[in-house]
């Protein structure tokens, strides 16, 4: 599956399942392209999904992410969330903004995740902040802040209660908890000295959480271990290449 530029990010169907191959496909977005569904199994292009500025010229998500359901495509710009009904191809879509009369979040949503167990999804920017929002209409509930760059990567845990938070050139993985958002339950450390995405992910219990780093090393804290502050340590750690690990999946 070739895109026409840079990828700036991709998101499995939320439904997916190898057994059922209609279900079987995978997002993406590149710099100057509309946003393309692709065939897992034979790699062709299935639909393609195009957002507009107000010059009508084509422009390009930053981040996608299927709604739990799987009937919704969310995709962030720059102050903006649209989202695109996934049995609809095409242009049209719903525009939500996240920054207005100077309030809400500002800079390029650059990553988006849904809750597990609630109605609503969180955003990160490369403005620095986190943004919670309802799912149904998208009604702001809270503004964070905590990161010393912009936001790269999002993950809830299965709890749904907590998530956790990942940005460019800077050196902590933060937990926040819905219940008490006014400031980070604690945070993990790790190296992370360039703009690139380093990705992170829980294990399906929650129970761990693995992250790779700018020099290589793979890190897996124990999440249930963990208490309400400090910076627990890792439980693991290894080296399994002398260049940047950017993406796990556990």
């Amino acid at each position: 599956m070739v895109e026409g530029d840079t990828i700036y990010d991709y998101c499995w169907y939320s439904l997916m399942s190898s057994a059922q191959p209609d279900t079987s496909y995978v997002a993406s977005s590149s710099r100057e392209n509309p946003i393309h569904i692709w065939d897992a199994f034979t790699g062709e292009l299935r639909a393609s999904f195009r957002s507009y500025n107000h010059l009508d010229e084509l422009t390009a998500a930053h981040s996608l992410c299927f709604s739990p359901d799987g009937s919704q495509l969310f995709c962030g710009f720059n102050r903006t969330v649209r989202i695109f009904s996934t049995s609809r191809p095409g242009r049209d879509c719903e525009v939500r903004a996240t920054f207005a009369k100077k309030q809400g979040q500002s800079g390029i949503i650059s990553c988006i995740a849904f809750s597990p167990t609630q109605p609503l999804y969180a955003c990160g920017s490369y403005g620095r902040s986190l943004g919670l929002y309802t799912w149904d209409d998208g009604s702001p509930l809270a503004l964070l802040g905590g990161h010393q760059g912009g936001i790269t990567h999002l993950c809830f845990h299965p709890d749904g209660n907590r998530f956790f938070s990942g940005a460019r050139k800077d050196a902590e993985l933060l937990c926040w908890d819905l219940r008490q958002p006014g400031h980070p339950l604690w945070s993990l450390s790790r190296e992370v000295t360039t703009n690139q995405r380093i990705y992170f992910d829980l294990d399906p219990s929650g129970q761990f959480l693995v992250s790779g780093s700018t020099n290589g090393a793979v890190s897996v804290w124990d999440t249930g271990a963990a208490g309400h502050e400090g910076r627990p340590e890792p439980v693991l750690s290894f080296l399994p290449q002398k260049d940047c690990t950017n993406g796990v999946r556990s």
